[in-house]
């Protein structure tokens, strides 16, 4: 009886431990994180075999939960984030290309070739003129406000991206915090468990998680241990590097080593610019060719001279060809703005006509490329008369050209003078009495030239070869007895062309090229190459975003700080922005390049471009026109001053270009479109790329979401669930204390009959 009384009395404080534990849960039903209450019973354990049983224990209350289920489904709700944060970004690129009929970058395109188709009708309307003008800075404008409106998204994600990271480490360190405090415990305190679940679903959010329960509690991020043995605690560290971008010109065998050069026959490696130049013919200092050209003035409409697009400051009408002359010279920007614009044409000199008063006489600097007759109507009141070449004749040389835009000239035999007029000790010997540019020294003058240049030098630095590292950060050039390849017999030999951004990362990035003439001392045989740098050894502007736990890079799958990291690090490979922005590089160097020069086939055909004009056979029957500068949108500008040089032969080449549908933008020669359609496939893909995200987002949601739900069925309350069990609980209460009751009774009624 005895026995019976204790099996009731432990049945009967189950059951109010049962009850209260009902209650607890129906009063957090609705706290974050909350997960459903288990009490835990066992049978007590019999101390003789005769006994039918001693009653129930309570070993503890337990959470219900499911450690596998838990684990995939903070892994789904991380890549739902992820994806989520990505439509996101996606949609406010998308924006930035949203267009109307009226306005957007379509329109600007539309507006600019019908300003051309205009002003073909009538080339001299002001009217027009002005309306091309407009359009074409508003197409650049256009042009140039896109890419800065990404760029700006890109400073936006970055910025997010520190406040992640911020976020997230302190969510590891609270992580920390509550596994010490749950150590210290004697038992699982299970609130504190709560909390930490919710911590950790919370950081899936951000980035994916790893979480190990098994003796000690271990969470990693990214594969990498952060929160070790309950308290270690590792925070993450965003590391940002950048570098420059550095193109290199020399060949390189199959294992990305320079090829060996020996161009003396002394078994030396002594020249690395066999890809510069032929080092076999290269050395033809040219004829001294010079080019002149008549022009005869006349009367003008409006009572004055314009020379080369330029008004003449001053003049009037009758000026005589001295008067016009001594004006035009007095204005240094006209001889200089087309000598700039025409870096292969440039003007030395102008000159009174010898017989003839009304005509001066226009020479070209030696070693340029041929003159063409100017029609008379690209100037207001003057009259061009045919070029006569006095003698025929190239000049080996080599050009390098920044941005498809600044160029730097250098013929064989030149010499190369510094700021004082000194010439330059090319040899570095000692000795710059007859340093003349050849093909053993053209390295060292590039490099020279390219750094003493104002606007191409304050953009980029040249070496010659590769420079090395010293421990503390300063560069070790080739010529320097520390450098792993110096040379004492010949340590200031040319070694290769090595151009580096002097701005670090993507930001600095540049279009260099390299234009080679060798006419192997015979014009008919002359070749003109334009020489790329080697893919395999020149590096892009990189801008290197990563995450480190405990000085170790770690890669992630997951959660909203994927996509930022992707689309910030330039060589993620999944880097949406940056695909968009050489999109529109590509648009803008093709524009500046087809709207610089051409060639006119005797069929009425042209070639197309700048960069084919130059390597063409007739080069020397190019036609300059100058519309746009630059190789990508920022270095992208229209000269409308070129405007008013329009001829009607210039004017047909342009509509052309509207209508050319095989332009190759990216290089490939594949998938070539005209300028309108390349756009509209770059606004496709934004738009496809987003269209895809939301698919994907839609697809994870219902996964996550179907997951999700069965995990809240396990481990949330169900209020009806748990008035059931209140009822059963309470039951059991009852039926153990009217047992304790009877039981009660029944002792005392024995104690009554002892007595």
């Amino acid at each position: 009886m005895l026995n019976i009384l204790n099996v009731a009395q432990t049945g009967l404080s189950t059951a109010q431990q049962q009850v209260e534990n009902v209650m607890n849960n129906l009063a957090n039903q609705n706290t974050p994180g909350y997960k459903r209450r288990v009490v835990d019973v066992s049978e007590l354990s019999h101390s003789d075999s005769r006994l039918t049983g001693r009653g129930v224990i309570v070993n503890g209350v337990v959470r219900t939960t499911d450690v596998y289920m838990y684990q995939n489904l903070i892994r789904e709700t991380g890549k739902l984030n992820s994806l989520t944060k990505l439509n996101g970004m996606l949609g406010d690129v998308e924006a930035i290309f949203k267009e109307t009929q009226t306005s957007g970058l379509s329109a600007d395109i539309n507006r600019y070739f019908k300003s051309i188709e205009n002003l073909r009708t009538s080339p001299n309307n002001e009217v027009y003129k002005n309306d091309m003008k407009t359009t074409g800075n508003m197409l650049v404008g256009d042009l140039k406000n896109l890419y800065r409106q990404i760029e700006e998204r890109e400073d936006t994600v970055l910025k997010d991206t520190k406040e992640t990271v911020s976020k997230i480490n302190s969510i590891l360190n609270n992580i920390g915090d509550i596994s010490k405090k749950i150590q210290d415990s004697v038992t699982p305190p299970n609130d504190l468990l709560d909390k930490r679940d919710a911590l950790e679903k919370e950081l899936s959010t951000y980035i994916d998680v790893e979480i190990s329960r098994e003796n000690n509690y271990e969470l990693k991020i990214g594969g990498v241990t952060a929160v070790r043995f309950d308290t270690n605690v590792h925070e993450i560290k965003l590391v940002e590097k950048y570098s420059p971008q550095r193109d290199v010109f020399s060949k390189i065998d199959g294992n990305g080593n320079t090829i060996f050069i020996d161009t003396n026959g002394d078994g030396k490696d002594d020249s690395q610019i066999s890809n510069l130049v032929n080092q076999a013919t290269w050395g033809n200092a040219g004829d001294n060719k010079a080019e002149v050209q008549t022009l005869r003035i006349s009367g003008s409409a409006d009572n004055s001279v314009s020379f080369l697009g330029t008004t003449v400051a001053g003049s009037v009408a009758n000026d005589t060809a001295a008067q016009t002359r001594t004006k035009i010279l007095a204005d240094g920007n006209i001889i200089t703005s087309w000598n700039k614009n025409n870096p292969d044409r440039e003007i030395n000199t102008i000159t009174a006509h010898a017989t003839d008063p009304e005509q001066l006489v226009i020479t070209y600097k030696d070693t340029e490329g041929d003159a063409l007759t100017l029609p008379s109507n690209t100037s207001n009141g003057i009259t061009f008369g045919q070029s006569v070449e006095t003698t025929k004749g190239y000049a080996d040389s080599v050009t390098y050209v920044l941005n498809n835009d600044i160029k730097i000239k250098i013929p064989y035999g030149e010499i190369i003078r510094d700021d004082a007029l000194n010439p330059v000790d090319l040899n570095n010997d000692g000795n710059n009495a007859n340093d003349a540019v050849t093909k053993n020294n053209i390295v060292n003058a590039l490099v020279y030239k390219i750094n003493k240049d104002k606007e191409i030098g304050s953009t980029v630095t040249a070496y010659n070869g590769q420079y090395e590292l010293a421990e503390d950060g300063s560069k070790i050039l080739t010529n320097d007895p520390r450098h792993s390849l110096f040379d004492a017999a010949n340590p200031n030999k040319d070694r290769y062309l090595v151009v580096e951004s002097n701005i670090d990362g993507d930001k600095g990035d540049f279009v260099g090229e390299i234009l080679v003439n060798d006419d192997n001392h015979t014009v008919p045989s002359a070749v003109k190459e334009h020489i790329q740098k080697n893919v395999n050894t020149s590096k892009k502007g990189i801008d290197d975003i990563h995450l480190e736990v405990f000085a170790k890079e770690i890669s992630i799958s997951s959660g909203s700080l994927k996509p930022m990291i992707d689309n910030i690090k330039t060589e993620s490979g999944n880097n949406k922005l940056d695909t968009y922005k050489e999109k529109l590089d590509q648009l803008a160097k093709m524009l500046s390049d087809l709207s610089s020069s051409y060639i006119e086939n005797a069929d009425k055909s042209y070639i197309f471009g700048t960069d084919t004009v130059e390597i063409n056979s007739n080069s020397d029957k190019r036609v300059n026109i100058g519309l746009f500068n630059g190789a990508n949108v920022k270095s992208l500008e229209f000269n409308e001053t070129m405007v008013n040089t329009l001829t009607q032969e210039k004017l047909d080449y342009l509509a052309k270009i509207q209508w050319k549908k095989d332009v190759d933008f990216d290089g490939t020669g594949e998938n070539n479109s005209s300028f309108l359609e390349f756009y509209q496939e770059t606004r496709v893909l934004v738009a496809s790329d987003r269209e895809q995200t939301i698919i994907k987002q839609e697809s994870q949601s219902a996964v996550t979401e179907s997951m999700s739900k069965t995990y809240d069925k396990l481990t949330k309350v169900d209020k009806d669930e748990e008035m059931i069990n209140l009822i059963k609980f309470q039951g059991a209460y009852e039926a153990n204390a009217k047992l304790i009751t009877t039981l009660d009774e029944m002792l005392k009624t024995l104690l009554g009959l002892k007595r």
